[in-house]
């Protein structure tokens, strides 16, 4: 099990949720976007419940290990962000057509 660490508070859940909670958050900062997730985490009375949790580029997420705590596991709820995570991919520079007619854009202290 693992604890998060986010915003004020803390979370409980698996480890497994917990990584790619931290994943998806990453990627979210390198492409500039944001989400909602409703991840599975245990409350306070030991019981499974939900926590809403909105992850972007100002996320500060912190996962540490929380043991003597029995292990969340929720498969699916792992594959969907999984597959969030694939389907942002990893930012591709793209090429850019110069214009000869368009130089005072040009700052000379950075070539």
């Amino acid at each position: 099990m693992k604890r998060i660490h986010y915003a004020s508070g803390t979370l409980v859940t698996g480890d497994d949720i917990a990584d790619v909670l931290v994943r998806y958050a990453a990627v979210l900062a390198e492409n500039g976007g944001a989400a909602e997730v409703s991840a599975p985490v245990v409350v306070g009375d030991g019981q499974v419940g939900r926590a809403l949790l909105l992850l972007g580029p100002a996320s500060q997420i912190l996962a540490e290990d929380a043991p003597d705590t029995a292990e969340l596991e929720d498969a699916e709820f792992v594959a969907e962000v999984g597959r969030s995570i694939a389907a942002l991919g990893t930012p591709q520079a793209g090429f850019v057509k110069p214009d000869p007619d368009n130089t005072e854009a040009i700052d000379l202290d950075y070539l």
